[in-house]
C-alpha cells in the first residue's frame, strides 16, 4: 500500500522558511458506522467487535454499533459487506479460518478475500480449541478418547460453528490421531454450541479460542488441548498440540477487519491507524488478551501477504492429512 505523503508548504517568515502539513491526518467518515460480524452474539468474533466498538464511538464521537449476520459459516455477512458501499461506513471482523473453504468448498464459497474485500490490518492471533461437555466427566484427551469407545456412537458427535474450517478440521484430526472418527455437527454459532455444551446436549466441540474461555473458568465446558505452540497465558493449565506430541496438527489462526474491495487507499490507512488506537487502549487490550488473543495490529499490506502464505500452508497441511476438495 502507497505510504500516505505529508507535502510541505513552505511559507516565508522574514529571513526563515516554516514548514507544515498540507493536509490532516486520514480520518474514517464522519457518519455512523456499521463493524458486521458473520456469526451469533457469544461468540469469539462477536466478543472481539464489541470490544473494540465502544473505544472508536468514544474517540470519534459517533455512532459504533455490531450487526451479527450469521449464516453459512460467515458468508452471508461477507457477501453484504462484499456489496457495501466503499465510503468507509461499514467494515467486516472475520476470522482466518473461514477463508479455509475457499479451498475445501470453493463452489459454494466463491469470495476471493484478496480480490473481492480489502483488509484493514489483522488485530491478533489466536489458537483452535477442542472441549467438551462437563457430562463426560474426561479431563484430558485420552479419557475422553476411552469415554467415546465404551459408549454408542452418538458420543462422537461435536460442534462447529464453521463446517469445513479448521473448527471442524481440528477436531476430526485430533480424533483421527488418536483412533476415533469424530462427527460434525453445525451450528449457529458458538454461543448456542456452548450453551448445547453445558446442558450436555452434545458432548464435544471445537472453535476459536475466544469462544470457550469464559465458559472454561466458569466449569461450563473443559477446553482438553489448543493448536497453539505454547499454552496460552490465560489458560496455562490447557495443554496445546506440542504438548501431546502432534506438532502436525499446530495452527496459529487470526482475528482481522476487511471492507469493500474499492476503498480508497486514504480510507484504508484512516481504518488502519483507528484500529491501531483502539487495540492499543490499555483497557481493550487487557479484555482481547482475557480472551486468549495475542494482540497486534498490522498494516493492511501484512495482512494480504499473510493471507496468501496461509493459503498455501493450508493447502499442504491439508493435502498431507488426506483432506481434499469436497467438490
Amino acid at each position: 500500500m502507497p505510504s500516505i505523503s505529508r507535502r510541505p508548504l513552505l511559507l516565508s517568515v522574514g529571513a526563515g522558511l516554516l514548514s507544515k502539513p498540507a493536509s490532516a491526518q486520514p480520518s474514517i467518515p464522519d457518519r455512523s458506522i456499521r463493524i458486521m460480524v458473520g456469526f451469533t452474539t457469544g461468540g469469539g468474533s462477536d466478543l472481539v467487535a464489541r470490544a473494540i466498538a465502544p473505544t472508536i464511538q468514544q474517540r470519534k464521537s459517533r455512532t459504533v454499533t455490531v450487526e451479527n449476520r450469521s449464516g453459512s459459516a460467515a458468508l452471508t455477512m461477507i457477501e453484504i459487506l462484499r456489496k457495501a458501499p466503499p465510503d468507509g461506513s461499514i467494515i467486516g471482523l472475520l476470522p482466518s479460518t473461514v477463508w479455509l473453504r475457499r479451498l475445501t468448498t470453493p463452489a459454494v464459497f466463491p469470495v476471493d478475500p484478496l480480490t473481492d474485500l480489502t483488509p484493514l490490518g489483522i488485530i491478533g492471533t489466536f489458537e483452535m480449541a477442542f472441549c467438551v461437555s462437563p457430562e463426560t466427566k474426561a479431563r484430558t484427551i485420552e479419557e475422553y478418547v476411552q469415554w467415546i469407545k465404551e459408549g454408542p456412537d452418538s458420543r462422537r458427535r461435536f460442534g462447529t460453528a464453521a463446517p469445513e474450517t479448521f473448527s471442524q478440521y481440528f477436531a476430526q484430526l485430533i480424533g483421527r490421531q488418536y483412533g476415533v472418527a469424530l462427527e460434525p455437527v453445525p451450528f449457529n454459532g458458538t454461543g448456542p454450541l456452548s450453551s448445547d455444551l453445558a446442558q450436555g446436549r452434545i458432548p464435544a466441540g471445537c472453535g476459536g479460542l475466544a469462544s470457550f474461555v469464559h465458559q472454561h473458568r466458569g466449569a461450563r465446558l473443559r477446553i482438553l488441548v489448543t493448536s497453539g505452540p505454547v499454552r496460552n497465558p490465560v489458560l496455562p493449565d490447557v495443554p496445546t498440540v506440542i504438548d501431546l506430541g502432534l506438532g502436525d496438527l499446530q495452527l496459529l489462526e487470526w482475528y482481522a477487519f476487511f471492507a469493500p474491495a474499492a476503498l480508497p487507499p486514504r480510507l484504508i490507512a484512516a481504518w488502519n491507524l483507528e484500529l491501531i488506537n483502539a487495540v492499543e487502549q490499555p483497557d481493550v487490550r487487557a479484555q482481547l488478551t482475557q480472551y486468549g488473543l495475542n494482540v497486534g495490529v498490522t498494516k493492511p499490506d501484512e495482512c494480504s501477504v499473510r493471507l496468501a502464505s496461509d493459503f498455501v500452508r493450508w493447502r499442504k497441511l491439508l493435502d498431507r492429512l488426506g483432506i481434499r476438495n469436497a467438490n
